[in-house]
């Protein structure tokens, strides 16, 4: 082949080369694509969080609180969500605005201070980080690892960051980056709907009042209008509502609520029963003995006939939340000291599950075990949800219970029930209790007709009601509810309020966004025992500083020896 035609050939290789590219570029405009070349899809959105973006009417601003000088960890988490914030503004458009916040712009403390305060009061958790200064000091700082959402002047708060004690940070970290998209997402389409589903607290037999569960339902008003109300036998005021929650009841239902809360269900009603099977009389454990009797509220055959049975017993576990006792002798002056209390255990759930998924200990205080039995309902699952530790017993009633428990060491062998079950949620189809029974006295309407089995429906047994009681304390004059999961003693925030929510949530999610808790990002660690080693430390640096080099170098070489060859 002469230098002419070489010449035209490759004149024509450029050529189509350049109509291909053209092409490609007026397809790619015609359809939008993105490319995900990660074996778990980290940088793929879902479907429902796509359509969801693609539907916004209005703008939605993300103030996002994690900027500035940060450590190392906290630069890549806030580096995966401004990565994930651009994947959002793929979908969303300029209908989808975010901004990165160093609250430690504000040179004046004074209105940091007060920036800070009203951050937390919005809800944001607050992280305290420590930096070293240059002369071997240290100074602490405050960060809101999370995001205020605002669409149409509402806002949402939304904590982006998990803290489970028990894991390694690296692992805590993964597990925010996990569910980051879900956060968002359940923000955005909270505050995009055009009418808010309702939830309410079913009052009338002794069940917590709104200052104790004032922290829960202040939350949940970021997602639905929140009600209060008696339930008098009424099945029809129950079916507007998405969810009922039966807070902590210490006084029995009448027939005929029972008879409503049964056929709210049958009409694939969403129900929470927060119980406390045991009542202990924990005032009188000031004076150092107390007894633990049934508290028996007549929902117990109810439960069993959809598959639960309630044990009157108290757990106790070895993996359990300290409390105060005073330790000095009698006659001196009093020394509190931090002990372990096997009767507020710390509970825990799969690490599979979207509601429990990353999820911190949850507090107890005096809690019972569950048994699922088998009712030969093959059309509806049982679902664990929390359960005790391997190490761990259960104590029937009567119970005397004394604080001089908390000085004797327990002994090992008595703890020898795993995983006793407190919290289970059953899903799909269940036969009413009232199948076989007349209706009660009191149903309204009175005309009403027995529903004898259920369409797909949802029910959630915990078998402590003071999960969901937040402390109440008296301040400047007036009771203040704290958030739900605080201890005022040990001064941590355990996961209560994120495993209320998101079990609520998940029953009642008919969008999807819920199983985005599901997605696993795998955690690709350095081996620690080959960090620790200079020798190897130094051979992987010298590898991967040199290697890319080399290859570069052998490739153009190749190259050049190819083309000699070739052409000459």
């Amino acid at each position: 082949m002469d230098k002419k035609q070489l010449k035209k050939r490759h004149l024509f290789q450029l050529v189509l080369t350049l109509v291909l590219v053209l092409l490609l570029g007026l397809l790619s405009g015609m359809k939008f694509f993105r490319i995900d070349l990660t074996s778990e899809k980290r940088y793929t959105l879902s479907k429902s969080s796509k359509q969801l973006l693609r539907s916004l009417d209005e703008p939605v601003f993300a103030r996002i609180y994690l900027d500035g000088d940060l450590p190392a960890e906290f630069v890549n988490f806030r580096k995966s969500i401004h990565e994930l914030m651009d994947e959002f503004r793929a979908y969303g458009g300029d209908k989808l605005q975010y901004e990165f916040v160093n609250l430690y712009d504000e040179t004046d403390e004074a209105i940091r201070n007060r920036m800070i305060g009203e951050l937390y009061q919005k809800g944001l958790n607050v992280t305290n980080i420590q930096f070293n200064d240059g002369e071997g000091g240290a100074s602490t700082k405050h960060i809101f690892p999370g995001a205020m959402i605002s669409y149409k002047g509402f806002e949402i708060p939304v904590n982006l960051l998990k803290n489970n004690p028990s894991l390694p940070h690296e692992q805590n970290l993964n597990n925010s980056i996990q569910t980051l998209e879900y956060e968002f997402m359940r923000a955005i389409h909270s505050l995009t709907l055009e009418e808010i589903p309702n939830i309410a607290f079913i009052e009338g037999h002794g069940e917590l009042d709104s200052l104790q569960t004032h922290s829960l339902m202040d939350e949940l008003k970021n997602f639905f209008q929140v009600d209060r109300g008696y339930i008098h036998g009424n099945v029809e005021a129950l079916k507007n509502y998405q969810a009922l929650i039966i807070a902590k009841p210490m006084q029995p239902f009448s027939e005929a609520d029972k008879f409503a809360i049964d056929q709210y269900i049958m009409q694939g009603g969403r129900v929470l029963f927060f119980l406390d099977p045991v009542h202990p009389f924990a005032d009188s454990l000031s004076v150092g003995t107390t007894v633990a009797l049934a508290n028996q509220v007549g929902l117990e055959d109810l439960l069993f006939k959809y598959g639960i049975r309630i044990n009157y017993n108290l757990v106790a576990d070895l993996q359990c939340n300290l409390v105060p006792v005073n330790t000095a002798p009698a006659g001196e002056q009093a020394n509190f000291t931090m002990v372990p209390w096997v009767y507020h255990p710390l509970l825990a759930g799969p690490s599979t599950h979207p509601v429990t998924r990353g999820l911190n200990y949850v507090k107890s205080e005096f809690a019972s075990s569950i048994d699922t039995i088998d009712d030969g309902n093959r059309q509806a699952s049982k679902t664990v949800l929390l359960a005790t530790s391997p190490a761990s017993r259960t104590r029937d009633v009567p119970i005397y219970i004394s604080m001089e428990e908390v000085t004797r060491q327990p002994d090992p062998a008595l703890y020898s029930s795993s995983h006793l079950i407190v919290g289970v949620l059953l899903e799909g189809e269940f036969e009413s209790f009232y199948k076989n029974y007349p209706k009660p006295n009191g149903v309204y309407p009175p005309d009403y007709q027995v529903l004898p089995r259920s369409e797909a429906a949802s029910i959630f047994v915990l078998t402590d009601g003071d999960i969901i009681a937040n402390e109440v304390q008296f301040e400047q004059g007036a009771y203040r509810a704290q958030r739900l999961g605080y201890d005022r003693y040990t001064r941590q925030t355990f996961g209560n309020m994120e495993f209320v929510m998101n079990v609520i949530n998940y029953m009642t999610d008919d969008t999807g966004i819920m199983e985005l808790r599901s997605r696993e990002f795998k955690l690709r660690l350095l081996n620690s025992d080959l960090i620790n080693q200079k020798s190897q430390v130094l051979k992987w640096k010298l590898i991967n500083t040199l290697l890319p080099l080399l290859l570069v170098l052998l490739s153009g070489l190749a190259i050049h020896y190819i083309r000699r060859r070739r052409y000459t």
